[in-house]
């Protein structure tokens, strides 16, 4: 009975959710998605994290990745690996990278990705940005000075709910599952676009390995990147309002970032696309794991 109980609750609680999410979407996503227009069949991407165990794989099969569609984020662009790797695909969706005021560190790794897109990107590359960058001065510059990069906009808006509502949501780039980090936001992009086949590096997601409370009481973070020496710490900040986060909300995002893989891989299996995640070092459950020293996979591996 309380089994039953507890179905008969969730059931509810999707319900509400999908309600929720049709009027965010109502309120503030974009119908006429050019990410729509960009899907068609595809084979295979590669979307690289910055997890710190990516560097491994860059060292030993850059050759590999040289030959495959490969997708960025973030700081990728700031490393040499970028135009060595030449990237197809870009995705950049932290808020910070496109109002002011912001955090010093964002706003000095926008100015430094304008101006690599701007004077070190030779090849054609298009760059996935959330619609509410649509107005700022990023994009101004981007598209005046950045010749070979294009911009395709994304509805970063949170959808959830009942699995069918969620799905035709997330397929009409309507809304996507909460974008904690930009992976969940690359990944959904990959799918948008029509790949088959997803494969992810990087993605180590070890960041509560780093937390500190110093003796203020505040909540800092040692954060490492591929492209790293050695950890920073860091005061972690909300990306929008710029506070202080607070342990319990630090949890609770966490939660809803590893959540969202479970999600997206849900919307994978519908769609039929095979999401396989091979990092070397990975905290993310949901999709299948592989070595990419094995690759490419047999069929039953997959």
């Amino acid at each position: 009975m309380f089994y039953r109980l507890l179905r008969i609750q969730q059931f509810f609680e999707a319900g509400y959710q999908s309600v929720v999410s049709l009027i965010r979407v109502l309120l503030r996503s974009h119908y006429r998605s050019a990410l729509s227009r960009e899907r068609k069949v595809r084979d295979e991407l590669f979307v690289l994290g910055n997890g710190p165990g990516l560097k491994a794989h860059l060292d030993k099969y850059s050759p590999l990745l040289k030959s495959k569609e490969l997708m960025c984020v973030n700081q990728f662009a700031l490393t040499p690996f970028y135009t060595e790797l030449k990237p197809a695909h870009y995705v950049l969706l932290d808020i910070g990278f496109f109002v002011d005021p912001t955090l010093p560190r964002m706003k000095e790794n926008r100015e430094r990705l304008e101006k690599v897109f701007r004077e070190e990107t030779d090849w054609p590359m298009t760059l996935y940005l959330p619609y509410e960058a649509r107005k700022s001065q990023f994009i101004k510059t981007v598209l005046t000075t950045a010749k070979f990069v294009g911009i395709v906009f994304y509805n970063r808006t949170v959808a959830d709910g009942l699995k069918p509502v969620r799905h035709w949501m997330y397929r009409k780039n309507l809304g996507m599952p909460p974008p904690q980090n930009v992976l969940i936001g690359a990944l959904m992009v990959g799918l948008n676009l029509g790949y088959r086949k997803i494969i992810i590096l990087g993605a180590d997601h070890s960041w509560h390995l780093g937390l500190q409370v110093d003796r203020e009481g505040m909540l800092n973070s040692a954060e490492q990147h591929f492209y790293d020496k050695k950890p920073s710490v860091v005061a972690v900040h909300h990306p929008e309002t710029l506070d202080r986060t607070k342990i319990h909300d630090y949890f609770f995002n966490l939660y809803r970032t590893f959540r969202s893989y479970h999600l997206i891989r849900q919307f994978a299996d519908h769609e039929n696309v095979s999401m396989i995640n091979a990092s070397t070092v990975s905290y993310i459950d949901a999709f299948i794991r592989r070595r990419l020293s094995d690759y490419p996979w047999s069929e039953d591996q997959k």
